[in-house]
Parts: structure tokens; C-alpha cells; sequence
């Protein structure tokens, strides 16, 4: 009964040591964007995701899936790890100086194609644009 015993809880510290080493090796949640929505303005999606209590909104131009490989389409509701970069901290270069428009605060619209502008959304929370090399079209890039 005793060598039950002990077996029992040399399985059980087994078990609860796989677990630890199998949860650090996942990513953290508070690293990972989570899909609120996903809308469609002409040949542009804009993609609203959330993290650690922040709002961004993603804008990808529409693909043709037959032109993709694509192992994972992006989902309203899952969380994925992006490389997320701002329109607003890129700016134009001149001889290596960046160039700041005059009314660099004021942008609330980019163009993104000659009928299509995608703005910020200070009322939700947006106050910025993003694009990543994570999504094309709708497919996630790992």
C-alpha cells in the first residue's frame, strides 16, 4: 500500500512538471492580438484587434486565396502574434531625414488607393493605423 502511495505521487509531480514545461513554451496571452471584427472598404480590409486593453485597427489589401498558400485564415475571436508597424511612425525620407507632414497631428485619413480612405477612430479608441507582414489578405503569416 505504501509503494502505491508513493507511486501515485511520483505520477502526480511527474505530471504537474510536463504541464509547467508545456505552458512556458506557449505564448503569452498578453503578447497576442484577439480579433474583434474585420470589415471590408473596397480593396482593403480593415482588421480591429484588441491587446492588453489597447485597440488597433489593421489594414490588409483584399488577396485572391488562390494566389495564397494559406494554412490559417484569420478569425474574429482567436488571438494571433502580429509585428504590427505604424503609419504614423512612418514617415517619408529625405537624405535620411524624415519628413514630418505640417498637419502631422491632425491626420485622421490615410489614401490607401485613389478611392480608398481608411481613417483613425479616436472615439473607439484608434489613433492609429497598422500594417503587418502577418496577414495576406486574410491569411495569417506566421
Amino acid at each position: 500500500m505504501k509503494t502505491l502511495g508513493s507511486t501515485i505521487l511520483i505520477f502526480v509531480k511527474l505530471c504537474s512538471c510536463a504541464d509547467t514545461k508545456t505552458l512556458t513554451n506557449m505564448p503569452q496571452s498578453d503578447s497576442l492580438y484577439l480579433i474583434k471584427s474585420i470589415d471590408s472598404v473596397n480593396n482593403w480590409y480593415t482588421i480591429y484587434a484588441t491587446r492588453n486593453g489597447s485597440s488597433y485597427k489593421i489594414v490588409v489589401r483584399k488577396e485572391n486565396y488562390q494566389n495564397i498558400e494559406c494554412k490559417r485564415v484569420i478569425t474574429i475571436g482567436q488571438s494571433y502574434n502580429f509585428e504590427l508597424h505604424s503609419r504614423k511612425n512612418e514617415v517619408p525620407e529625405i537624405n535620411g531625414v524624415k519628413i514630418k507632414p505640417v498637419n502631422s497631428l491632425d491626420v485622421q485619413c490615410y489614401t490607401y488607393d485613389e478611392i480608398t480612405n481608411i481613417c483613425i477612430e479616436p472615439k473607439k479608441g484608434i489613433y492609429d493605423l497598422y500594417h503587418t507582414p502577418n496577414i495576406k489578405g486574410l491569411c495569417y503569416i506566421e
